[in-house]
């Protein structure tokens, strides 16, 4: 009787250890989809500050060799409501090492946001609750991700930069998540830090880290601000993401090249019409001057035109169009014209790519399209 009393007595002392103190706790950066850890264990009693969004593994270092119960809880969250759908509250495994080895306590905590994470750790409970010596730490995640301006962003650009280099806005990742940015146009920055204005742009719901020059639909005044994302499960293990706050906006030009729309021509029986033109963007065309050279086609030279100058003419763009009265040319035959731009603060210095095809016949001027217009 005795030696089955001393074997009950040393298999409970085997399952149920008892701890001397509470218990030492760590964390490691891991992320809770993919499990493979990316740093060593950091102990909490530190109240480490940490700019990973990928995921959290709670560790607690055993007093005694053997088999024993752990529970972990997810006592607190910046928001102050843990989404932790793998971490039932508590989370309870069980675990058998040496004394001195750190154990996970459960599985890993997803990100929720910047702020601070506390976690309880129960050691010894035989009845997967709480009970046993029990051990709290904390930690604060503090990820940022701030937009970053390259070159000078040009809706338009007539002809690419040597190289072909990247021009726009990119934000890098935050450690372990992604980056988001969002832009306007003249914009207002919301309660939230993010920003709208006359364009917005990209929508909800999708994660952009660069927006390349082209993306941003008219030259003006832009500001974008961006964030770092995690992607997570709700409760109801459905996936969703957590985001950091806002960046400060950075605010900057987007420019473009010179365009103009299919222009009219009035009086074109006259000797002096009048062509009116107006400018892709108005408004940021207002103020600049125009200048049109036409040049009569005398034949070609393998595929390129022979050109011969028949005059330059030059105008004002006021808040809606221009108008210039140029001198209808004597000699019958068809004319390029080129439509050269001064510049302004959106609108660089540059010439229209598009050339005014038109045609001068004895008693007026016209337009050609572009089909009918004679090649080499």
């Amino acid at each position: 009787m005795r030696l089955v009393l001393a074997a009950i007595l040393a298999s409970l002392a085997l399952a149920t250890p008892a701890s001397a103190a509470a218990p030492e706790l760590f964390v490691r950066l891991q992320p809770w989809d993919t499990h493979e850890a990316v740093s060593d264990w950091i102990p909490l009693a530190s109240a480490p500050a940490l700019s990973y969004v990928g995921g959290y593994e709670i560790g607690y270092k055993l007093q005694a060799p053997g088999f024993q119960r752990v529970a972990l809880t997810v006592t607190g969250v910046p928001d102050g409501v843990p989404t932790q759908p793998s971490n039932a509250e508590p989370f309870c495994v069980g675990r058998n090492g040496a004394a001195g080895t750190i154990a996970a306590a459960g599985p890993e905590l997803q990100f929720e946001g910047n702020g601070t994470y506390t976690v309880k750790v129960s050691v010894g409970g035989d009845d997967c609750l709480t009970a046993g010596e029990s051990g709290a730490g904390s930690f604060s995640v503090g990820a940022q991700a701030a937009p970053v301006l390259f070159g000078t962003p040009f809706s338009f650009r007539a002809t690419a930069p040597p190289g072909n280099p990247f021009v726009g806005v990119r934000a890098a990742a935050p450690p372990g998540g992604y980056s988001d940015i969002r832009c306007a146009r003249d914009a207002t920055v919301q309660a939230d830090g993010s920003v709208t204005g006359a364009n917005a742009f990209p929508s909800e719901g999708f994660v952009h880290p660069e927006v390349p020059e082209f993306v941003f639909p008219r030259p003006g005044s832009w500001s974008c601000v961006a964030r770092g994302t995690a992607d997570a499960r709700t409760d109801d293990l459905d996936s969703t993401f957590f985001t950091t706050p806002w960046s400060a906006p950075i605010t900057f030009d987007v420019r473009s090249d010179f365009r103009r729309r299919v222009g009219v021509i009035s009086r074109p029986r006259s000797k002096r019409p009048r062509l009116t033109f107006k400018a892709e963007w108005p408004d940021v065309a207002a103020g600049g001057r125009a200048s049109v050279t036409l040049f009569r086609v005398a034949g070609c030279k393998g595929k390129a035109f022979k050109l011969r100058r028949a005059g330059t003419f030059r105008g004002r763009f006021g808040a809606k169009r221009m108008r210039i009265t140029v001198k209808r040319p004597k000699a019958v035959g068809y004319y390029l014209g080129r439509f050269a731009f001064s510049g302004t603060r959106f609108l660089r210095r540059s010439v229209d790519p598009n050339p005014l095809l038109l045609l001068a016949l004895r008693d007026r001027l016209e337009y050609v399209p572009r089909k009918d217009f004679p090649g080499c």
